[in-house]
């Protein structure tokens, strides 16, 4: 089964931003916080350049910010397994064939 990166792209995206989202109204908790840092981390750079967005551009800038981090670090992340995974498969397959061709 082979995933296409253009369809887990936006699918990742979109399921990133609904948790990111819903991290936006629990930042008591540090699981909600941390899903939330890298738009906080833009939102007050915005702040110290006085281009701060206030209201739904604050929730906006957060949310999205956090959701394209998170999605470029997983599907980094799971292009390096895959790569690994298919490395491992290639050496696998290489040792068995020889191993029946010797046999």
């Amino acid at each position: 089964m082979q995933v296409r990166l253009r369809v887990a792209a936006p699918v990742l995206f979109a399921v990133a931003a609904f948790v990111c989202s819903r991290a936006l109204n629990h930042t008591d908790q540090p699981i909600a916080l941390l899903l939330i840092v890298p738009g906080y981390l833009v939102q007050a750079w915005l702040f110290e350049a006085h281009r701060a967005l206030g209201g739904v551009g604050y929730v906006i800038t957060m949310v999205t910010v956090s959701a394209l981090v998170w999605t470029l670090l997983l599907l980094g992340l799971l292009v390096a397994a895959a790569r690994l995974f298919r490395r491992a498969t290639g050496q696998l397959r290489r040792l068995v064939t020889h191993r029946v061709t010797r046999g």
